[in-house]
């Protein structure tokens, strides 16, 4: 194997992956695999009466993935009476098992949200402290639908457009 020194940026198709190559047997076994995946979900607007978007985003999260960050950008800007936006994201349609819901994160007593506003979600996390600890909600070992939700406390006059974008990492087993 050579080593090689890049003055660019590396990209790759497929990933990277970090591997080890015993001296003795020759044999190559997979470390790590590198690399951070993004997805969108894209066109989630604001309902016309108040309630949940008539267009709930949806992400396919690939299997042996953590989501690590989700954050939400207006596309956009909706307008609504003096109220609140918010959002929640799921594994179930209308759900918050990912992202606990908030009602005014987004808008919180107002009338619009400026195109190129950014919200980072907080993500879920799972109790730490119990005898057996659970896995984690961001985490799936197969590929599963993410719902992404707007939610709005009044009604809007113009829907206005939403981006979610998720943040993922895969993991490989490692080797031993």
């Amino acid at each position: 194997m050579a080593n090689t020194t890049f003055s660019g940026p590396v990209r790759s198709e497929n990933g990277f992956t970090s591997v080890d190559k015993s001296s003795t047997t020759g044999a190559v076994t997979t470390r790590v695999e590198l690399g951070k995946g993004v997805g969108y979900a894209t066109g989630v607007t604001v309902n016309t009466t108040a309630g949940d978007s008539p267009a709930i985003g949806e992400f396919t999260q690939p299997a042996n993935t953590v989501i690590t960050g989700i954050s939400i950008l207006c596309v956009t800007a909706p307008v609504i009476g003096t109220g609140d936006i918010g959002f929640e994201v799921g594994s179930t349609s209308s759900g918050a098992q990912l992202v606990a819901a908030i009602t005014d994160q987004i808008l919180d007593g107002g009338t619009t949200v400026v195109v190129g506003n950014v919200v980072n979600c907080t993500l879920v996390a799972q109790t730490e402290s119990g005898t057996t600890a659970p896995a984690s909600v961001q985490y799936t070992a197969s590929a599963r639908t993410v719902f992404c939700n707007i939610t709005n406390t009044v009604d809007a006059t113009t829907a206005g457009s939403f981006t979610f974008i998720i943040e993922y990492v895969p993991i490989a087993p490692l080797s031993s």
